[in-house]
């Protein structure tokens, strides 16, 4: 494990996704959420995680590990591994995610960690609607 020291989280959204300007690397965050509605579940989903953070110095592998809240049952696991960070500067860690399934309606929450130590939660509330077209429609 690294000798790095544990970075300060002071911001972690969850958002539809995160575009990154490939000439200045400023991020937009599209669709900023807490609530994810759905006609039906089990519900596939793609989320993305941002964070901005603070006190970095050194080399980290960051994990996202996504959980249901009702009993902690772990959904997902998601790395990214070996990001050298200088703490001159804040530093933004992005992950787009694909290919989640949220088993059930519920409150779910997103845990940051940094070379195994805990840093921040997001939480967000997956919601059963009635009526409507199942998403995506079939096209025709």
């Amino acid at each position: 494990m690294s000798n790095a020291p544990i970075p300060s989280v002071v911001a972690m959204l969850i958002c539809q996704r995160v575009i990154v300007e490939q000439g200045t690397g400023m991020k937009s965050l599209i669709g900023v959420f807490e609530n994810l509605n759905s006609f039906a579940f089990p519900a596939p989903v793609s989320v993305a995680v941002y964070a901005k953070l603070l006190d970095a110095e050194g080399n980290y592998d960051f994990l996202i590990r996504l959980v249901n809240l009702r009993d902690e049952t772990k959904i997902a696991d998601v790395e990214a591994k070996s990001f050298a960070l200088t703490s001159a500067t804040s530093s933004e860690l992005v992950l787009n995610i694909a290919g989640l399934v949220l088993p059930e309606p519920g409150k779910y929450e997103f845990q940051l960690y940094a070379n195994d130590a805990y840093l921040h939660r997001a939480t967000m509330n997956a919601i059963l609607i009635q009526g409507g077209p199942p998403w995506p429609q079939p096209r025709q």
